[in-house]
């Protein structure tokens, strides 16, 4: 019986394929490195591919890593509990305790809690899915009547999103981490409660 053959790949599937070899090198050396100390050339390398395929399919350095950083976006959603419960407080500590699971994770520690606000600025998190799943958990997918209660709500968001994101950085720099989580838990569902009193 002759040998078979595999079928060769279509021109879109190595092109798909290198572009997720990219991705996944850029994930793992902004991660390991930080974003100033990772250059396409280290990417490219790091791929085993030439510089040109990294230009053609993210454009420049700036945009690979907002790749990267959609890529960690959909790995928070993941975390994220998909029907809100009756009990907002479950919802919010179970999703707040996948998001510190996370941040387990040296290199994504690096690139969502450290790099990405300074390189792609604070309105990248504003905007995005993530905020507003977040927004929904913490109570602003609640029907609010006036002008005043809205803006309450929207306050109340992004002070949730603030602490949650330094006490995140404070877990990933702990010395104890297991320790920085119960404490890190514990504070943001107490901030939470006292924030929803806030906001009826």
């Amino acid at each position: 019986m002759g040998k078979q053959t595999k079928p060769r790949r279509t021109q879109a599937e190595r092109r798909t394929q290198s572009r997720q070899a990219v991705l996944d090198s850029a994930c793992r050396l902004f991660g390991e490195k930080g974003y100033a100390d990772t250059s396409l050339d280290d990417i490219s390398a790091d791929c085993g591919l030439t510089i040109r395929p990294i230009y053609h399919y993210f454009g420049n350095k700036k945009a690979l890593f907002s790749a990267v950083v959609e890529h960690m976006s959909v790995r928070i959603l993941d975390t994220f509990v998909v029907d809100v419960p009756e009990d907002p407080v479950y919802a919010l500590r179970k999703s707040w305790r996948g998001f510190l699971d996370l941040c387990d994770d040296p290199g994504f520690r690096r690139i969502v809690l450290i790099d990405s606000p300074n390189i792609m600025g604070r309105q990248l998190w504003d905007q995005s899915p993530v905020y507003q799943r977040a927004s929904e958990l913490v109570g602003a997918a609640q029907p609010s009547r006036g002008a005043a209660k809205k803006f309450r709500f929207a306050l109340m968001n992004r002070v949730m999103m603030g602490a949650m994101a330094e006490a995140a950085l404070m877990v990933a720099e702990a010395d104890d981490i297991p320790m920085a989580k119960r404490e890190a838990e514990k504070l943001i569902i107490t901030l939470f409660t006292r924030l929803e009193e806030y906001a009826d």
